[in-house]
């Protein structure tokens, strides 16, 4: 989905086992997609994964602490990004 808005109305729409984020986007942010996703899926928002070139801001570390989401700094490989979903939907 190219926002978080969007990303909403396909959780609307199907079940998925994991989200994958970018903290930073136009309209609905990340960490708004995370309070949605927290109060409509709870489970959900345990299975999300943010991917940003910003973790060394105190917001993003501030929020990156308080949702106890797990962040993959850009640039990643693909295979990172891979084991790290693999990682959330087995609960790891």
């Amino acid at each position: 989905a190219e926002n978080g808005a969007v990303a909403l109305e396909l959780l609307e729409a199907a079940r998925f086992d994991a989200i994958v984020s970018d903290l930073h986007m136009p309209g609905l942010d990340g960490a708004g997609l995370w309070r949605e996703v927290r109060s409509r899926w709870p489970v959900l928002a345990t299975r999300l994964l943010f991917v940003t070139g910003d973790t060394l801001s105190p917001a993003a570390q501030g929020f990156l602490a308080r949702s106890r989401c797990p962040a993959l700094d850009k640039p990643f490989a693909r295979a990172d990004l891979v084991e790290r979903v693999r990682a959330l939907v087995a609960g790891d």
